[in-house]
């Protein structure tokens, strides 16, 4: 590094010098100007996520976890799965499985999709001066051409407030770049209390300012049911996108479950007890299993 430093600088030099022999006239470089944020199209992005809940599937698989699942939660808490149907007849697999991960001999990780599993990690995070339960949920696939490629991953964080409801739900993916952040309807309504109304660009109190975090997006508000319950997440067929995240006390979204199963659902007390104490493989990036929406969102006082 000293030797490259040397380098530079005696360049650096000889370049002044060859400026001032021929007589050339030195000029400070223009800034350069940093290019402007186009927050139109980032809102009119954000605006098809949420055409996006909409949505219905014509057909769909229901996955729901194993009634003998022993993860240390409720298994009403868990998440019930709802993957689109592939209409195209191209397709092998109507709809796209995942399963349990482990590492190969060769330090790479593999999926086996004939074992349908969601791990759960469950820790606290802070909000304010309040310590809230948090629940993170993720599930596997295989990748979708070549075995060397990288493995996909879908999930979610979930936020539980005073009462044990969920609050926010944030959405995780191995491939997404936007952010997605569901919250509950009564968080929704006591921000606009707290708050005011959306701030421009955004449709919800809750959102954060558009400029601050333009990769956040509230899709929509949920449904708070007659009890605690996870929720429905609906992936799409074409890329394994979350179509919507929906109360179990909503009206469902598909019309036909031709296909419904279990998986196991698995707790792990960290994400990387899925390697086994190892080192991470090449092909899985995973994850942080914890973070608080606090500072994200504009979320109220009272949870």
């Amino acid at each position: 590094m000293p030797n490259r430093v040397f380098v530079i600088s005696r360049s650096a030099t000889l370049l002044v010098a060859v400026i001032a022999a021929s007589g050339c006239e030195t000029h400070t470089p223009a800034p350069i100007q940093p290019r402007a944020t186009d927050f139109s199209a980032i809102s009119a992005a954000h605006q098809q996520i949420r055409e996006r809940t909409k949505r219905r599937f014509a057909q769909a698989s229901f996955l729901s976890p194993q009634p003998d699942s022993d993860a240390g939660i409720p298994l009403w808490m868990a998440p019930l799965l709802v993957h689109e149907y592939s209409l195209s007849p191209e397709d092998d697999a109507r709809w796209a499985k995942f399963g349990a991960i482990s590492v190969d001999a060769t330090g790479q990780a593999t999926v086996d999709d004939q074992r349908p599993t969601v791990y759960l990690s469950a820790a606290d995070v802070m909000i304010g001066s309040r310590s809230l339960k948090q629940i993170t949920c993720l599930w596997f696939y295989p990748p979708p051409c070549a075995p060397d490629q990288r493995i996909r991953y879908r999930g979610f964080r979930m936020t539980l407030g005073g009462r044990g409801y969920a609050v926010v739900w944030d959405m995780l993916s191995s491939e997404s770049t936007e952010r997605m952040m569901f919250v509950a309807k009564p968080v929704e309504q006591a921000a606009a209390e707290q708050f005011g109304g959306p701030l421009p660009g955004r449709r919800f109190a809750v959102e954060p300012p558009l400029a601050e975090h333009p990769e956040v997006v509230v899709p929509r508000v949920v449904g708070d049911g007659p009890q605690p319950m996870g929720p429905f997440v609906y992936l799409d067929a074409a890329s394994l996108s979350v179509s919507t995240l929906i109360c179990r006390c909503e009206p469902s979204q598909a019309d036909k479950f031709p296909d419904s199963g279990h998986y196991l659902l698995q707790r792990v007390g960290d994400l990387d007890e899925l390697f086994g104490g190892g080192p991470a493989p090449s092909n899985l990036r995973l994850p942080r299993a914890q973070e608080s929406p606090e500072g994200i969102l504009r979320l109220p006082t009272e949870l």
